[in-house]
């Protein structure tokens, strides 16, 4: 087993652990509007958070306006509700964006969100330079597992790619990608697969990027990951250790990496909220413990937790309290982060690392021969495999309770939103048709799409608006520019 600090950084990234850093403690955040996200924000800061992350409702994610009428009922139900830059203003009301580590859980609509982002900084006083966060950006696993994408494979690809170029060049401070092996779990893969799907599509990245001219080695040192960990506590422990070494074998052997920074897998990770029930829902939050215990155990450098009343609503203010606590709990009432590497030397540890190692391996030989993970995508193996894996361990029984709002709710939420009763919200839209029609230019022309992104969030354009502008020419529903 390695020595935390040192190559392969299975046993951690640091020599010191958290003795020396702590993780970083988020709770993703997205509540309606604006300003009840605002409110959520300010509170959590309040009780002690060390980042934000930030949650957006479907429209915001498939590039839809919220009076869109395929936004009806969807308004601010799972995050917050963004169509322009003013909402996304509103959103870090009193918020210094300068001192705040932001994560966006964005990914179809991702460049919207970073020009939206970079222009709220500048309309604050803040220089985007000094913008710290992560971009999620991950759109390999849209596809594979989430399937909240708005254009095609490669289109969708190449904007995520316009992302972390524009971060590498621009915002010294931003993770522009964040690599989920999390998702494909959550759909049913086990923890090699997970390990595996994150893997397979750095290399997809990665190779993307060098095309473009840039070396991998400065590419890597942007990359951040994420993962989930389930009931397992020592197996899912074990499998970020794999997930470290593995990353850190690969970027030496197969890129030729030298750089330590490119060679260290920094992964977030989340509690599994497939394993909450909605039957006696106080019972989370062991569940939701056990699995952070596993996250730190394992290395983790970020972790949220899932609140208790995840599993039938959006949390409310003393679920998120509880889930903040928990990690607050684990830091400093127990004695886990006191030493680094408290599980090195265990034979138990040793033997499910060695284990998971090899169906890793396994994994990625095969989606290897199948023209890597791309591929594997379009042809639809890939998502057989997780399939397969979902039924053959379908989980607990208890389930997800689905729920509809009550007519009370419902109201409150129209009052909030200023909506109609149809669930949409009305957005006023800008005359901006000059920069409208450079973005449309720069997507077909195959430029990098963020300064013109950027110049058209400044004159308020909508974020449907955006996304259809950068739709492809040959996209059925791409704008005409007659």
């Amino acid at each position: 087993m390695g020595i935390p600090g040192e190559f392969p950084y299975d046993a951690g990234l640091h020599p010191g652990g958290y003795t020396t850093r702590l993780w970083t403690m988020r709770q993703l955040a997205g509540l309606y509007s604006a300003e009840s996200t605002n409110s959520r924000f300010r509170y959590l800061l309040e009780m002690g958070e060390t980042g934000l992350s930030l949650a957006f409702d479907l429209p915001t994610q498939l590039g839809l306006d919220p009076d869109a009428p395929a936004a009806d009922g969807e308004v601010g139900r799972t995050g917050v509700s963004v169509a322009t830059v003013d909402d996304l203003k509103t959103v870090f009301k009193e918020i210094p964006l300068d001192r705040v580590s932001v994560s966006f859980t964005i990914n179809a609509t991702a460049p919207m969100l970073l020009a939206m982002w970079i222009v709220a900084a500048e309309e604050s006083d803040v220089d985007p330079a000094a913008l710290r966060g992560t971009l999620q950006n991950e759109m390999l696993k849209e596809f594979l597992a989430r399937k909240a994408y708005v254009y095609d494979l490669d289109t969708s690809v190449r904007y995520a790619l316009d992302v972390v170029e524009y971060c590498m060049e621009h915002l010294p401070g931003v993770n522009p990608i964040s690599v989920s092996g999390g998702h494909a779990r959550e759909a049913g893969a086990d923890a090699a697969l997970e390990v595996a799907c994150a893997l397979a599509s750095v290399d997809a990245y990665l190779a993307g990027m060098v095309e473009r001219g840039h070396s991998a080695e400065r590419v890597a040192s942007r990359f951040s990951f994420i993962f989930g960990t389930d009931m397992e506590v020592l197996k899912e422990a074990a499998k970020l250790r794999v997930a470290r070494r593995r990353y850190a074998e690969r970027m030496r052997d197969r890129w030729g990496v030298t750089s330590p920074r490119a060679m260290r897998l920094r992964a977030q990770v989340n509690t599994f909220g497939s394993a909450l029930a909605y039957q006696e829902p106080l019972n989370n939050i062991v569940r939701a413990t056990l699995q952070a215990v596993a996250a730190v155990l394992g290395g983790t450098q970020s972790l949220h937790v899932c609140s208790f009343d995840e599993a039938v609503q959006t949390p409310g203010p003393l679920g998120a309290r509880i889930a903040l606590r928990t990690q607050q709990i684990i830091a400093h009432e127990t004695d886990l982060a006191r030493y680094a590497d408290p599980l090195g030397g265990s034979h138990v540890i040793e033997g499910l690392v060695d284990e998971l190692g090899k169906e890793v391996d396994d994994w990625l030989e095969r989606i290897e021969a199948r023209g890597g993970v791309a591929a594997c995508i379009r042809s639809g193996w890939l998502e057989g495999q997780i399939e397969e894996l979902a039924y053959r361990d379908p989980g607990p029984t208890v389930g997800v309770l689905e729920t509809s709002p009550s007519e009370s709710e419902r109201q409150l939420l129209q009052a909030e939103l200023h909506t109609t009763p149809g669930g949409r919200r009305d957005v006023e839209r800008p005359d901006c048709e000059p920069e409208l029609t450079r973005l449309r230019d720069d997507a077909r022309a195959g430029r990098n799409v963020l300064p013109a992104l950027i110049e058209a969030v400044r004159r308020r354009a909508t974020i449907g608006q955006l996304c259809t502008a950068m739709r492809p020419a040959d996209d059925p529903s791409a704008p005409s520019l007659s």
